[in-house]
């Protein structure tokens, strides 16, 4: 991938496809400055159609941030307040670094290394998430996506059959205990019940469809439950075949968003006592899975 190198004369921006199942590099771009719209008209073509976008070069200032991402529509805080930007509650910060620049020795939040597609387990889960990153490990902390669609597509028609109008329940209590993180509590359970979601997601805009599973994902409630469990570990591994993704290599001020609607995806592990890593997010409020 290029190395971004901004325009002063503007322009639009430039698409450039990776050579993966997913993704493509924006250039010609500068995000701190308003997106004429030209500009976006072009970038929001290539979100639907490359799913995962990447801006390099972006050193953005959180308020840049959040405009930027207030573009594609309303923003919405996280249910895991603690890791709430203290001015800004829209904004999200995961790191591992403390005030006086030494390391906390783990990774902020063990649900990100898990494939799962973001606030599956509320009722309308998220149409994007943008992240920057001004700190990045030397050595893993990549960022996987996963193709649910083309997942989907290469189904065979006995599965397709089979998961048809199926629906999974999503939980946010349920996701914290799978992976030993900390429990949910009273008020984030309140603030986030149990929801059912359709295993096989349609786009709103292309019509396509895809395998909408993950972590948050628990049970199928129409089914017996290990039999419904068996089978959204089925429609997981499948959908995260590595012919279906784009693994991101982290640079210093990189600018990351993908479409939640088509994607799964995860961290890989690094080692968090040795390795600065620090992402900030803001989260696009979406609509109901059908």
């Amino acid at each position: 991938m290029s190395n971004f190198t901004k325009n002063p004369d503007g322009g639009l921006p430039v698409v450039i496809p990776f050579d993966a199942a997913l993704g493509a590099e924006i250039s010609n771009i500068s995000l701190s400055n308003p997106l004429s719209e030209d500009q976006f008209q072009v970038v929001e073509k290539a979100f639907v159609e490359h799913k995962v976008l990447v801006f390099r070069n972006q050193p953005l200032t959180d308020d840049q941030h959040l405009a930027f991402a207030a573009r594609f529509g309303p923003l919405e805080g996280h249910i895991n307040t603690p890791t709430r930007h203290k001015r800004l509650p829209d904004v999200q910060v995961f790191s591992n670094v403390k005030e006086d620049g030494s390391t906390t020795g783990y990774h902020p939040e063990l649900g990100t290394y898990v494939w799962h597609t973001d606030k599956s387990y509320v009722a309308e889960p998220s149409l994007t998430t943008v992240l920057r990153s001004p700190a990045i490990a030397s050595l893993g902390g990549d960022t996987l996506f996963a193709n649910t669609q083309a997942a989907y597509e290469d189904l065979d028609p006995e599965t397709r059959n089979k998961i048809a109008g199926l629906k999974a329940e999503h939980s946010w209590k349920r996701s914290r205990e799978k992976v030993g993180e900390k429990p949910a509590t009273l008020e984030q359970i309140a603030a986030a019940p149990p929801v059912q979601h359709p295993i096989v997601r349609t786009h709103p805009i292309t019509g396509k469809k895809g395998i909408y599973v993950g972590s948050h994902a628990s049970h199928i409630p129409s089914l017996e439950y290990d039999a419904g469990v068996k089978l959204l570990q089925q429609l997981e591994v499948h959908a995260t075949k590595e012919k279906y993704i784009y693994r991101h290599k982290w640079q210093v001020n990189d600018v990351l968003m993908w479409d939640n609607r088509s994607t799964m995806h995860c961290v890989t592990p690094y080692d968090a006592a040795k390795e600065k890593r620090t992402v900030h997010r803001v989260v696009v409020k979406g609509d109901r899975p059908f």
